[in-house]
């Protein structure tokens, strides 16, 4: 199965993080960039595909995903994840966010 778009990509590292239990922050640090530089990352549709090599390469080891992998679109959202980086905040995303870290939000081929 292949995402929707490689512009989904930017949600699968942010349902990773969420999963993992960071914050942008900690992601950020464990990375060596700025958040800055994160925030992009994972706001910004495309953002990740256009990033500086090195940096990309540490953020997706960081999250456990492989960077060949995520290239060929073989990382997907299962229906929580879509859930979770499609709301914002609030208290349902709260409890999304808790469920999400019993349950990987990407599955793969």
């Amino acid at each position: 199965m292949r995402p929707k778009k490689k512009a989904d990509a930017h949600k699968i590292i942010k349902a990773m993080r969420l999963y993992l239990g960071m914050t942008q922050e900690e992601a950020a640090k464990r990375c060596g960039i700025s958040l800055c530089v994160y925030q992009k990352y994972e706001n910004i549709p495309g953002e990740l595909l256009k990033g500086r090599f090195s940096d990309v390469y540490r953020v997706l080891r960081m999250l456990n995903l492989e960077p060949e992998d995520l290239l060929a679109g073989n990382y997907q959202l299962n229906d929580l994840g879509h859930k979770v980086t499609s709301r914002g905040t609030g208290p349902l995303n709260t409890i999304l966010r808790k469920a999400l870290q019993n349950c990987c939000p990407v599955v793969s081929k």
